[in-house]
């Protein structure tokens, strides 16, 4: 005949078990995009191939433009600019073609890459990196400062 097992004692079991669970996946490292002043910071995860962007309004011309950007490994790669404004993505001075979709001229980088940004948040330009889900309005959180955006890998228990 089988007894039953004391029930507190496959209650702990459970507990230990969800604790080591969800321990693991709190230090699981993940991909993150962090803007910094060296003070603050943004941070975000990106999965695996997700694209991000920069948004701002380009000076000269004073239109929006939006780059459309890539972590690999631990670089930054621009894939495309986008803009209303032709001359805002010509400024770029790319030698890949420009073709326009609707309002927007569109152009695919020539495979520039970086380790890291340096942007100079600036009021009037409205700068901010987003991706699914998740927006960094530099403005608000770097007036006037000077940021640097870059990929870096952290535990997923580390992200507010």
């Amino acid at each position: 005949m089988r007894g039953r097992g004391d029930p507190r004692a496959a209650l702990t079991a459970l507990a230990l078990g969800l604790l080591v669970t969800t321990g693991a996946v709190a230090a699981a490292p993940v991909s993150v995009i962090r803007a910094t002043d060296g003070e603050r910071e943004c941070a975000a995860a990106l999965g695996d191939g997700a694209t991000f962007h920069y948004r701002y309004i380009q000076s000269m011309y004073e239109k929006p433009v939006v780059e459309d950007l890539v972590a690999r490994g631990r670089d930054i790669a621009v894939l495309r600019i986008h803009s209303t404004e032709l001359r805002a993505v010509e400024y770029y001075r790319w030698d890949t073609p420009i073709r326009k979709e609707g309002d927007t001229f569109v152009q695919e980088s020539p495979g520039y890459a970086t380790p890291r940004l340096a942007i100079r948040v600036s009021p009037p330009y409205a700068q901010r990196i987003d991706g699914d889900g998740w927006s960094c309005d530099l403005q608000a959180l770097f007036p006037g400062e000077l940021v640097t955006v870059s990929v870096e890998t952290r535990a997923i228990a580390t992200l507010r």
